[in-house]
């Protein structure tokens, strides 16, 4: 009796043991690494672990895990034998969020019905003033008792435009209240559909088999990538013209919706371009052979073709013949598919503190740097085409930081100018950048004469002669340097001549040049309030009579 009491003392020790090796582990993301199109989480858990071997279980990781790689560490007395992944489905609880979401919509349908009473009482409003008016002129016209005091009537219309106005107004405003708030209910419409939608959701478990010699405390950390996070680079340049310096607010704006939020965690971006398959491409055979058009390999085929009553062993002649018959279907079309490459290195930028990106698709902000960098101001202008002075910089990235290439805003001065894309530069790198345009600077192109002439008395011959002005005035406080672009025509025909005749050309100098397509740059110091004037003129000469392609 005694014996079959321990047994069972014994037994049940068994089965709580066994129970007990069993862990759901409470664990939250602490480190993240954001690629291009995909992240690297990494979760931390702390759990007790009994003699012997134990089940721990990750639960509700995204759908969008790669099993594949998951990877497990850990510190603690114990040995990891074994690491299952798999998929299961979940049903959501959505109640609260279907319960908020249908509060949303009852709301928005009273406001709804209030704007349309609105609408009804001002359409009524009008069509009582309207009924109004038709009896009055009704009665005008049989009736010889009725009074015709015109300051009456002027008084009686202007009620009635003005009122008439007033509503108007009245049902245009409430029509565009209708407008948004149907967008509102459909919208809401669209979330509760998709709420319904989503009540199954996939999640992913980690079963993580340990064995330990002894009870033990045990710190474990899952890290796996998941597909669809990303990360962008944004810019904000805040030039200030008085110091010439440049602040760059350097940024990254991340988005996520794998389902987990990422709270309080370590983020890391990094411009790495991790692929599933890293294996260098092999170069396969570049085949080269004289072109045949169809018609003719159709002939070739047709004369070719063997008899069907020779058809046994057939030869690669006669097989290259038949697929080229009559009944050749079309080749398909050969479509270049792009490698992708990645650089010698990459760079991760470790953003400072712990950051929380939740998983709502939506972009978060968050700083990698501020960068005060040394800056050239400069401004250039083209007259031909725009009658504005565009401020610009060249800046010195002296930084440890590259600059990715993405978006900018452009401040001046504490003044928003413009957005701009910036282009790549490494650190130690220079890259120019537009600041907007600066209206204190007027720049004005004028023709000031055009004439014709014929010229040659054998060769019979027209000449065209364009003079222009160019007026540029510095109304700023300050000293400024400005290029002006221009151009002349450049012809592409032997018989058509084209000449400078101002500004006289003879090499490049420190305020004019000449580059290609025959465009000439003057590079201007001009004081404060200082004006000054360049003058273009050229002449174009060409066969009389011959018409002239591109010719003002």
């Amino acid at each position: 009796m005694r014996n079959r009491r321990c047994l069972v003392i014994l037994a049940g020790l068994a089965l709580a043991v066994s129970l007990n090796a069993q862990e759901t582990a409470a664990s939250r993301v602490v480190k993240v690494t954001v690629y291009g199109d995909r992240a690297l989480v990494t979760r931390r858990a702390e759990v007790s672990l009994f003699k012997g071997e134990s089940t721990v279980l990750f639960g509700d990781l995204p759908s969008a895990v790669d099993p594949a790689s998951v990877q497990v560490s850990g510190k603690g007395a114990f040995t990891l034998r074994d690491v299952r992944v798999a998929t299961r489905q979940r049903t959501r609880d959505v109640s609260a969020q279907l319960t908020a979401l249908e509060n949303e919509k009852r709301g928005l349908e009273d406001k709804l019905a209030l704007v349309n009473d609105r609408i009804r009482e001002a359409e009524a409003e009008r069509t009582f003033l309207a009924d109004m008016a038709k009896r009055l002129t009704t009665n005008a016209g049989n009736s010889e008792s009725l009074p015709l005091d015109p300051a009456s009537w002027a008084r009686m219309l202007d009620f009635h435009r003005q009122r008439n106005a007033a509503l108007n107004e009245t049902v245009r405003t409430s029509r565009r209240e209708v407008q948004a708030l149907q967008a509102e209910i459909d919208r809401v419409n669209r979330e509760i559909r998709n709420l319904g939608s989503g009540t199954r959701l996939s999640v992913t478990e980690a079963e993580l088999v340990l064995d330990a010699s002894a009870p033990t405390k045990a710190v474990l950390e899952l890290s796996y990538i998941v597909a669809g996070p990303s990360w962008r680079p944004d810019y904000v340049l805040r030039a200030d013209s008085e110091s010439a310096r440049l602040s760059v607010h350097y940024r990254a704006l991340v988005r996520q919706n794998t389902g987990e939020g990422w709270e309080g965690a370590e983020l890391s971006l990094s411009t790495a371009r991790p692929q599933a398959g890293g294996s260098m491409p092999v170069l396969p055979p570049w085949y080269l052979d004289i072109y045949s058009p169809p018609s003719a390999r159709r002939d070739e085929a047709a004369k070719s073709a063997p008899a069907p009553a020779a058809a046994g062993v057939r030869g690669a002649a006669a097989e290259s013949s038949a697929a080229l018959a009559w009944d050749e279907p079309a080749p398909e079309m050969r479509i270049d598919t792009a490698l992708a490459s990645t650089g010698a290195t990459a760079v991760t930028f470790s953003i400072p503190g712990a950051t929380t990106v939740a998983s709502d698709n939506k972009d978060r902000t968050v700083t990698i740097a501020v960068l005060d960098l040394p800056v050239t101001f400069s401004y250039a202008a083209v007259p031909k085409l725009s009658p504005y002075a565009y401020f610009r910089c060249e800046v010195k990235n002296d930084s440890a930081y590259p600059i990715l290439a993405g978006p900018s805003h452009v401040y001046v001065d504490g003044s928003y100018m413009a957005d701009a894309a910036l282009e790549a530069v490494p650190a130690g790198g220079s890259f120019k950048a537009d600041l907007g345009i600066d209206e204190g600077i007027r720049v004005e192109r004028k023709l000031l004469r055009k004439f014709d002439e014929n010229t040659g008395a054998l060769t019979k011959k027209s000449k065209t002669t364009w003079e222009y002005e160019i007026r540029v005035k510095n109304s700023k406080r300050r000293d400024i340097v400005l290029e002006v672009s221009d151009q002349l025509p450049v012809s592409l025909n032997e018989q058509i001549v084209v000449k400078a005749l101002a500004p006289a050309y003879s090499k490049d100098t420190d305020v004019f040049r000449k580059i290609e397509n025959e465009t000439f740059v003057w590079t201007l110091k001009l004081a404060a309030g200082k004006e000054s004037v360049l003058p273009l003129s050229f002449s174009v000469e060409y066969p009389r009579g011959m018409p002239i392609l591109g010719l003002e």
